[in-house]
């Protein structure tokens, strides 16, 4: 009896930190369908700034800009819709120095979204909440800025 409540105690401790986990995980929130506009912001890492840049002063201060106007229209849309189907943020409150941004609009310049990616890609924010980042987004703007951008 002893080791049944044992047990049913560890089931219930597992599901309840197995839950809390995926609660972490916040993914886009919108119809990839309404994405029309999106803009790739860079600020390069070997240029040293004094704070780290948040995902306002990237937005101010970026060295480097990529507009596709409409996406669903061009060559990379296949691609940008699979990456952003996995593209989610692992809350953890950390602070980043953000140097790359994918900002997401709708057909009215709506902000759909934005994603905000510290200089190696894993961590930053998606609308304003801070953690580890998963998904090849980061890797599929930086393939657009290569050759642009270095």
């Amino acid at each position: 009896m002893k080791n049944a409540f044992t047990l049913a105690v560890f089931g219930f401790t597992l599901t309840i930190l197995c839950s809390a986990q995926t609660q972490g995980a916040k993914p886009l929130s919108f119809s990839l369908e309404k994405v029309q506009r999106v803009e790739i912001l860079y600020f390069p890492e070997r240029v040293l700034v004094r704070v780290a840049l948040s995902p306002e002063r990237l937005e101010q201060l970026y060295r480097y800009k990529l507009e596709i106007r409409d996406v669903r229209e061009s060559a990379e849309w296949q691609r940008l819709r699979a990456q952003l189907r996995e593209t989610f943020v692992t809350r953890s409150g950390h602070g980043y120095d953000h140097r790359t941004a994918v900002l997401l609009f709708d057909q009215n310049g709506r902000r759909l979204a934005s994603v905000c990616f510290d200089q190696f890609g894993r961590g930053g924010t998606i609308d304003g909440d801070s953690g580890t980042i998963a998904g090849g987004l980061y890797d599929w703007a930086k393939s657009l800025l290569k050759g642009v951008a270095e």
